[in-house]
C-alpha cells in the first residue's frame, strides 16, 4: 500500500447524481444538524428546514447539498436526479420518499 493512502485513509467515491434533470437550489436556516444528502422538511412552527421524517414527509422542500450545523443556512436542491441509495432517508421508506419528491420534481432512481 502506498504511503499517501495509509495516510490519508480509503477513499470510497459515492454516487449521487442520476441524471441531467435541470437543479435549483434554495436556502433555508437549518433547525437542526442536517447531513449533506439528507431529505429536508420545512418545519412549519419554526419556519427551519430539518432532516426529513416519515410523519413529516408531506412538507419536504428537497435534498441537502451541504451539511449544517444547528441555526445555520443551508442549501438544498429543489429540482434534480439523485441515486436513491446514495440519498439520507431518515427511515422514510423508498416508495413514500420518492412520491413526496416527485411533487417538487426530484427524482429518485
Amino acid at each position: 500500500m502506498s504511503e499517501l493512502v495509509e495516510r490519508l485513509g480509503e477513499y470510497s467515491p459515492k454516487m449521487v447524481f442520476a441524471g441531467e434533470f435541470p437543479m435549483l437550489t434554495d436556502t433555508g436556516t437549518a433547525g437542526e444538524v442536517v447531513n449533506q444528502w439528507d431529505i429536508i422538511m420545512l418545519d412549519t412552527a419554526t419556519g427551519n428546514v430539518k432532516r426529513a421524517t416519515a410523519a413529516g414527509i408531506d412538507t419536504v422542500v428537497g435534498i441537502a447539498a451541504v451539511a449544517a450545523a444547528k441555526n445555520d443556512p443551508v442549501v438544498y436542491y429543489m429540482t434534480g436526479e439523485f441515486f436513491a441509495d446514495a440519498i439520507g432517508m431518515n427511515g422514510i421508506d423508498e416508495a413514500t420518499a420518492k412520491a413526496a419528491l416527485r411533487k417538487l420534481s426530484i427524482f429518485l432512481r
